[in-house]
């Protein structure tokens, strides 16, 4: 099977042949971009998504340097989701490849839910990153919008906080006897947005994992129900906490409870020595950074889009 994405470089389907070059190329764009969005492309190629058959497509220049490629990877078939995601060399990039490169991806990913799963509606989504607009603008032009935002929050613990309350709940440490409730309340409150089930065995285990932090996390509770938590782990470095896993159940939200849960984290955190602190949010609007951010002087350090399209 032939492939032609633009007349600027020299293109063809990739194999597993090429693999080694691919990371290669991967890794310059990374030390090129310092984007974001590199490390999530390592995580969706790490992960067991089958690329699907005949959409993996890497464009060669004159000096036969790999130059951009694009690689789209299978998620579910029922419902039929597909993820796009690829690279341009900067150099390269003002000649509109990317444009041509992901209409390429989208029009291949048509032909082959036809040949595959005729009649099937696809989802299809790309990742971008919050304030390099380039892919942004490419895909909201073919048809793709904002279906999520991811944002990277982080915390200088030097600067002292005041930790909020919120009336008529109390918040306190985490045990381990509250360990099931905790984790079936995690899965009530993501099951709302698709989130997968945590399975027990995968919870305690990282319960147990040396990284989690019991003393970092706190549960808040409504009389002798939980009803928000907010777990935590140490981020990489010893002078590093992240908050992990955190909700408040759908009856409770709006009441400043999650404010007071990352407010006693945060405290915790500070208080055993660390100097930073982080938390990764989703939202579909990008709604609610702005009390994190005024009253836990939270800031962004990364922000990114998930942009979707259903064929």
């Amino acid at each position: 099977m032939e492939a032609y994405v633009e007349p600027h470089l020299r293109w063809r389907l990739l194999g597993q042949e090429d693999v080694a070059e691919v990371e290669n190329f991967r890794s310059q764009l990374e030390a090129l971009d310092n984007s974001v969005l590199s490390g999530m492309a390592s995580a969706i190629m790490d992960t067991d998504l089958l690329p699907a058959d005949g959409m993996a497509v890497g464009g060669w220049d004159a000096y036969d340097s790999l130059s951009a490629f694009g690689v789209s990877f299978i998620a579910s078939t029922d419902p039929l989701r597909i993820y796009v995601m690829g690279g341009v060399h900067p150099v390269h990039r003002h000649m509109l490849v990317g444009t041509s490169l992901l209409r390429w991806q989208v029009e291949r990913a048509r032909h082959w839910r036809d040949a595959n799963h005729p009649d099937q509606p696809m989802w299809l989504g790309c990742y971008a990153e919050i304030g390099r607009p380039g892919l942004e603008r490419v895909a909201l032009k073919l048809g793709f919008t904002a279906e999520r935002y991811y944002y990277d929050l982080h915390r200088d613990l030097s600067r002292p906080l005041a930790v909020p309350r919120s009336p008529g709940i109390d918040v306190a440490g985490f045990r381990a006897e509250d360990s099931e409730a905790v984790r079936v309340l995690h899965n009530l409150c993501f099951q709302a947005i698709g989130g997968s089930e945590v399975l027990r065995e995968v919870w305690d285990a990282r319960l147990a994992d040396p990284a989690f932090r019991p003393d970092w996390s706190f549960i808040a509770r409504d009389g002798d129900r939980i009803i928000g938590y907010a777990m935590s782990a140490v981020d990489g470095e010893e002078n590093g906490g992240w908050t992990e896993r955190f909700g408040v159940h759908p009856d409770y939200r709006r009441r400043g409870i999650l404010l007071a849960l990352l407010g006693h984290c945060l405290h915790a955190m500070r208080a055993s020595g660390c100097t930073e602190a982080g938390i990764g949010i989703d939202t579909p609007d990008g709604l609610g950074l702005s009390r994190l951010a005024g009253e836990l002087d939270y800031t962004t350090r990364d922000a990114v889009a998930l942009l979707s399209r259903v064929v």
